[in-house]
């Protein structure tokens, strides 16, 4: 009796809890994961790498990710992949994802581009109860290490094909962009079907330069203020993340508020999740920022704040000149 309440328990657990994507909050640090058509959009070849660890004070969730892209100068393409993985090591679970990603990119007039991504990997899914506690070994005075309960032994993963979809526009100061990741709903087996809900991405912002550009060694980036916004729907979860950077060679400072400042449909109060605050610094080829939400919510004390690393390195990298060659090709987004 007690397996079969488990495992019901289980299934619920899975279905309510873990068809959600895992987030990073230096999204433009990591445009692959949000977009395939990001890929190869910088028109450097890049390789980054990012770690969260979320929800500190439970010891809560860790991701890691690592991508690679680069620009197809002669085929007005980009091709990416990248690697991540998340998981929560007091419950057992982990989720693994692998995606190679096509980006095509044309002309909509002189000052505007265009690029449509697509994507195409794997998911899989994995659930090991080792790390639970069982009631047999609260039995005993000091607690027991290992239960004998078999279930405590067990363990359960699930794989699937995953697909993405997304187009971005931009201009040397704006960009839009648009994707849908999951749209075609997978699902694995763990303890029955679960179902991986689509999820839709939109961004944008604008880049304020505050002065003319100028040559700080060897690079030119001019410094500049930019608004961004993102807004993230996944099943009836949805999730706005609202802020500005602020560019002063070679740093870079954000502010950032995630939530949701209108009350849900049937809810009774507002959906503020966290203030994330950013500092970077980019030297040459080499980016790397760190960020630090500080949690919104009534359980703040019990949740604790999350940490967020990035490192950007680009390979090959031909600076905008000062006569501004090319300089419509290059996105004005963000680098964390």
């Amino acid at each position: 009796m007690t397996r079969k309440l488990f495992v019901i328990f289980a299934c619920l657990f899975f279905q309510s809890g873990f068809c959600q994507d895992f987030q990073f909050a230096q999204f433009y640090a990591l445009p692959l994961y949000y977009n395939p058509a990001f890929a190869g959009a910088n028109l450097n070849s890049r390789l980054t790498a990012g770690y969260r660890s979320q929800w500190t004070g439970l010891q809560g969730w860790k991701g890691f990710i690592a991508s690679y892209d680069w620009h197809l100068k002669k085929a007005s393409s980009g091709l990416g992949f990248y690697l991540s993985n998340n998981k929560m090591d007091r419950l057992g679970y982990g989720q693994t994802t692998g995606m190679v990603q096509y980006a095509y990119r044309g002309r909509l007039n002189k000052n505007v581009r265009i690029s449509t991504g697509f994507g195409a990997g794997f998911g899989q899914v994995s659930w090991s109860l080792g790390n639970q506690i069982f009631g047999d070994q609260l039995e005993g005075d000091p607690v027991r290490p290992k239960t004998n309960d078999p279930i405590g032994t067990e363990s359960f993963s699930g794989t699937y094909l995953d697909l993405q979809l997304g187009i971005l526009v931009y201009s040397k100061k704006w960009w839009a962009s648009v994707s849908a990741l999951h749209p075609h709903s997978p699902s694995y087996e763990i303890l029955g079907q679960n179902q991986i809900e689509p999820r839709i991405n939109v961004s944008s912002g604008y880049r304020f330069e505050l002065k003319k550009p100028v040559d700080y060694k060897g690079e030119i980036s001019p410094n500049a203020i930019t608004p961004a916004i993102l807004l993230r729907t996944q099943g009836e979860a949805s999730q706005l993340d609202l802020g500005v950077y602020v560019h002063y060679v070679p740093f870079v400072f954000g502010l950032w508020y995630r939530g949701l400042p209108v009350k849900p449909k049937g809810g009774k109060s507002l959906n503020h999740d966290a203030l994330t605050t950013l500092m970077g610094i980019k030297q040459n080829n080499l980016s790397i920022g760190y960020s630090y939400d500080i949690n919104l919510s009534g359980l703040v004390g019990v949740l604790g704040g999350s940490h967020e690393i990035t490192v950007t390195y680009e390979f090959n990298t031909k600076y905008l000149s000062l006569k501004g060659i090319k300089q419509s090709k290059a996105l004005p987004c963000p680098s964390f």
